[in-house]
């Protein structure tokens, strides 16, 4: 008897009229199997097993806020299961949404306690194009996060980063890039300088007789995601994501471990991983620095799309909740619904503009009826100007917005009721600013990082005669998709002449929570109201949008660039080797679109020049 190509659960086997070749597929551990079964004496064709034995370096993806399933470790109940809109199927996204819609701030503060949340395992996968099974990739963590921003992203990555060489030459996007620049960039990755593609800093082009393109290609790269609890601190979630950490579905009782770095590493027997970031991922693996033997497990970091300095958004909806019906249906349709979720959720409060955003310039400006700026903060210090501000203009919330489910009380009631609601409140955001603070201009020693300036910029080329012409570019989202709030400003019919100390002393009448404020000024009534809508301003007038990425800003992005691309002032951002400014994705889709992967693939070439030893 002899084995054969012919199991209907081998189908990678291919078959030909002289050898039948069998696919194994990675094991746990670092090993390779591939199943087949015997077929009658006569059929005596050669049986090949094809295995890739290069040692492992794990590329392990943190991804971003609202980006890890989350469940009640209490009750095994749902906490956040965002909607997948991947397949047609997916009628129950629309129904979730709508459901959404019509939560109060109290169900809304009860569902997100960020004390009883973890991370869910058992979410949905799609493994189309990575060529290892549904099994593999859950046990990897790909469950642990959103599938329709997630899965195939992570697909393509397992199957490029392992594939970028077929019988000795390159292959696929490696060797010819895209034609039509949808799934990858109109050049290919090897050969084309990466200025081509908008980065700033000390790289060339990777040819493909290099050394640095044979020394990554002596390595295979199976792909991990790693799902934290985004309400919580970063910080905490960095602990998390080093160490893993163990769900027991209180409904089944089957306990899955989530594996942190510390264990994917020894399961491939290799003391380092490479980690790939999107969004607030990227303030997780920048707070594994502070913990301890976190400086010690990465060969570098890829950040994708990272607010570095925070975003003014997440500050604006503390007065007015979500934009749209999508994100105030998941977010809150106003301050009270938004509040009695971020304000007991440190990990989003870590989203606020950190104290070197934008270089220190006021984010916060309020404006008279001909658009004098009269009020603009912070001068020196949001927390005091702005955090822990009462005021009508300031972002500390009315105390019955922050615990309307009465959770926190009775917290604090089994804590020994020593701390009031408020109290408690402001002692979070303080650790908050502190843990920014923390974060100022620090990167892992080999950091690489990709953001959006807007839509994609055309470019040209001209020869020595000619005159300039447009070059093809890939495509993209338009520059009206991609803007964002830089400053959140507030404009009103202030009277001409009224000063910033009258201003900040004009008691308030009202707050509709959507951004719309009443104030009493000189014995007026006074109504500001807040830049609603992500729109391009008017020429020749700020209204404190921005290009960015349609979440995060610019100002915020660039930020990794300081000391790397020129003409950024500021402090060096200490770690970054390379930074790609780059156009044309949104925020929560950027690793699917040509440029940013051109950008990965590029960064994990380079930073792999790092491996120095073999594995264990």
């Amino acid at each position: 008897m002899t084995e054969t190509g012919a199991d209907s659960n081998a189908a990678d086997a291919a078959i030909s009229d002289d050898v039948v070749t069998h696919v194994a597929h990675p094991d746990p551990g670092g090993g390779a199997t591939a199943r087949a079964v015997l077929t009658p004496h006569h059929d005596t064709r050669s049986k090949e097993i094809h295995a890739d034995v290069r040692p492992p370096i794990p590329v392990i993806f943190l991804p971003g806020v609202m980006g890890t399933l989350l469940v009640n470790k209490n009750t095994g109940d749902d906490m956040w299961t965002p909607p997948n809109t991947d397949h047609w199927y997916s009628y129950g996204s629309a129904l979730s949404i709508i459901t959404g819609w019509f939560a109060g701030a109290a169900s809304r503060e009860k569902r997100y306690d960020a004390t009883v949340a973890a991370v869910n395992p058992n979410g949905p996968v799609d493994v189309e194009g990575a060529g290892i099974s549904e099994a593999e990739a859950k046990r990897r963590g790909w469950g642990t996060v959103h599938r329709t921003s997630y899965s195939q992203p992570l697909a393509w990555l397992e199957h490029q980063l392992n594939h970028p060489m077929e019988h000795g030459e390159p292959t696929g996007f490696w060797h010819s890039g895209d034609p039509s620049g949808e799934t990858f960039t109109l050049r290919a990755l090897l050969g084309t300088d990466p200025k081509e593609y908008g980065a700033s800093g000390d790289g060339s082009a990777i040819a493909a007789d290099s050394d640095d393109f044979k020394h990554f290609a002596r390595y295979r790269y199976p792909v991990y995601a790693i799902g934290y609890n985004w309400l919580q601190s970063n910080f905490d979630s960095a602990s998390d994501v080093l160490n893993g950490t163990t769900f027991t579905d209180p409904k089944t009782k089957k306990t899955t471990q989530i594996l942190g770095i510390h264990d994917i590493c020894k399961e491939n027997q290799v003391d380092r991983a490479i980690i790939l970031t999107h969004s607030m991922g990227g303030l997780v693996a920048r707070f594994l620095l502070q913990q301890p033997g976190g400086d010690t497990v990465t060969y570098g970091v890829v950040h994708g799309v990272q607010p570095a300095t925070g975003a003014p958004l997440a500050a604006k909806r503390f007065r007015t909740g979500g934009e749209g019906f999508i994100n105030e249906s998941l977010m809150g349709a106003n301050a009270a619904e938004f509040v009695a979720i971020s304000a007991n959720a440190p990990g989003p409060l870590e989203l606020t503009p950190m104290p070197d955003y934008h270089n220190g310039a006021p984010w916060w400006i309020v404006r008279d009826g001909q658009g004098n700026d009269v009020l603009s903060l912070p001068k020196s210090n949001a927390l005091s100007e702005l955090y822990l501000n009462s005021s009508w203009y300031g972002l500390l919330p009315p105390e019955r917005l922050l615990d309307p489910a009465g959770i926190v009380a009775k917290r604090l009631d089994q804590l020994g009721g020593r701390q009031s609601v408020m109290s408690n409140y402001k002692d979070t955001m303080r650790q908050v600013v502190q843990r920014q603070r923390s974060l100022q201009d620090q990167y892992h020693p080999n950091t690489y990082a990709f953001y959006a300036d807007g839509a994609i910029k055309p470019r040209t080329v001209s020869g020595s005669n000619a005159p300039k012409k447009e070059r093809a570019v890939e495509p993209g989202n338009a520059e009206k998709d991609l803007l964002t709030w830089g400053t959140v400003v507030w404009k009103g019919n202030i009277p001409f002449g009224v000063t910033e100390s009258e201003l900040m002393a004009a008691p308030l009448i009202s707050d509709d929570q959507k951004g719309v404020v009443r104030i009493k000024l000189r014995g007026q009534d006074i109504t500001v109201t807040v830049q609603q809508a992500a729109v391009a301003p008017s020429p020749g007038i700020d209204n404190g949008i921005v290009p960015g990425d349609g979440t995060v800003p610019i100002w915020s992005s660039e930020a990794q660039g300081r000391g790397v691309k020129p003409g950024l002032s500021g402090n060096r951002a200490h770690g970054m080797q390379m930074v790609f400014t780059q156009g044309g994705y949104a925020h929560q889709f950027c690793y699917s679109h040509a440029w940013a992967r051109w950008a990965t693939l590029y960064s994990v070439v380079r930073i792999a020049q790092q491996v120095t030893v073999e594995t264990h």
